[in-house]
């Protein structure tokens, strides 16, 4: 009993002086745990129980959260410790909703607000579609070998699955077939890549089947083909003047080479013909662009004949007040005509037109005949010229007694 009085009274000022800090500390703690705040968290927002048909088109996945506990608690929590979900189970139809948000709160938190506290989604159907299988060559065979076809795509046509507004974008389904150094008929598995129209690969779509058999059949030599010519023009003619015909002599030409090459082109375009300011017909000889594994057969010739004709432009122009010149009328007979003027317009090659005054442009009524009270206006020109329109066409004849 000694012992534990002495053990008391041994620096019993030290032992009541951490008593007292420990009391302290206890009630700052406790004061802190209980002292309540409020504070807002950006969250994600996952859907769940949406129909296996049905697809998300577009939602709001970020909403933000108020949530009221202890201080301590919420300088601890973060916005990954609060989830947010949006129940789809009540969906079956495709359309525009607005659905609640529910939230998981750590410990001891409850909720304040949620702003918004309903989120838009679009859902879409869950469609399929039909699409035929291409394809892409990559590499050339041995050399002296050749494609003797083009390649063989069992099956030829896929379904693909997936929302019906990923499905509206898609422009190719496409597999990439290696050929490189082969010199022996083949085949191979190849995995099909859906593209969109923007060329881009198209990821999260039900391929059936996902693969494709790509069978090849290669030989010895090269395949021959007949290629179109298309000249090259650069620059404008001479001011004024235009392009009227382009003719290549010979329009195609016989060219051999690796299947792979030559498969996918239909012509050939000629190095560029300079046109610029040219007022004349322009014949020229000269080498069709060749591209790289494609060959001119021993007969083709290696130069073309180009041809590139032109023609001055043309111009209308209207003369206006020309005054109606009377013939064939009887100097016994007293008459008028109405009107005596009329608008006369022609066309024609612009040096002629811009050369011709209104003197050249003569307009005739022919009185020969008295009885007619209506006289066709005509017009003479200078050659070269059209007469386009008459304005009026006839003028009237009155007899004076």
């Amino acid at each position: 009993m000694n012992e534990l009085k002495k053990w008391i009274l041994n620096n019993i000022d030290m032992k009541i002086l951490a008593l007292i800090m420990a009391i302290i500390l206890w009630f700052y703690i406790s004061s802190e745990y209980n002292i309540s705040a409020e504070r807002y968290y950006d969250i994600e927002v996952f859907p769940v129980n949406l129909r296996p048909d049905l697809s998300i088109k577009d939602i709001r996945n970020q909403v933000s959260v108020g949530i009221e506990g202890p201080k301590n608690i919420l300088e601890n929590t973060s916005a990954q410790k609060i989830s947010g979900t949006v129940d789809l189970s009540n969906i079956v139809d495709p359309g525009e909703y607005y659905v609640n948000v529910k939230t998981a709160l750590p410990k001891n938190t409850e909720l304040v607000k949620i702003i918004p506290n309903e989120v838009r989604i679009n859902i879409e159907k869950i469609t399929e579609k039909n699409i035929v299988v291409g394809y892409n060559l990559i590499g050339l065979p041995e050399r002296g070998f050749s494609l003797e076809d083009e390649p063989t795509i069992s099956p030829i046509d896929v379904k693909v699955i997936g929302p019906e507004s990923a499905l509206n974008k898609i422009s190719k389904a496409i597999i990439d077939i290696d050929i490189s150094s082969i010199k022996d008929d083949f085949f191979s598995e190849e995995e099909i890549i859906i593209y969109n129209e923007s060329n881009e690969i198209v990821k999260n779509l039900q391929i059936e089947p996902k693969k494709v058999i790509a069978s090849i059949k290669v030989g010895e030599g090269y395949p021959e083909k007949f290629l179109s010519i298309k000249p090259r023009i650069v620059g404008k003619p001479a001011p004024d003047y235009f392009i009227t015909n382009i003719e290549a002599n010979p329009s195609e030409i016989e060219v051999y080479g690796n299947y792979s090459k030559i498969a996918n082109v239909d012509f050939l375009e000629t190095i560029p013909i300079d046109v610029n300011g040219i007022s004349r017909t322009l014949t020229v000889k000269i080498a069709p662009v060749i591209g790289e594994g494609i060959y001119l057969t021993e007969e083709q010739d290696s130069l073309i004949e180009v041809k590139i004709q032109v023609e001055e432009k043309e111009e209308e122009v209207l003369f206006e007040g020309i005054k109606i010149i009377t013939k064939e009328a009887s100097p016994f007979v007293d008459y008028q005509i109405k009107p005596e003027i009329v608008d006369i317009k022609i066309k024609g090659k612009i040096s002629d037109i811009k050369n011709i005054n209104a003197e050249e442009i003569k307009a005739f009524a022919d009185l020969s005949d008295l009885e007619k009270e209506i006289v066709l206006v005509e017009v003479e020109a200078p050659a070269g010229i059209d007469i386009i329109e008459i304005i009026p066409q006839e003028t009237y004849i009155t007899i004076k007694k």
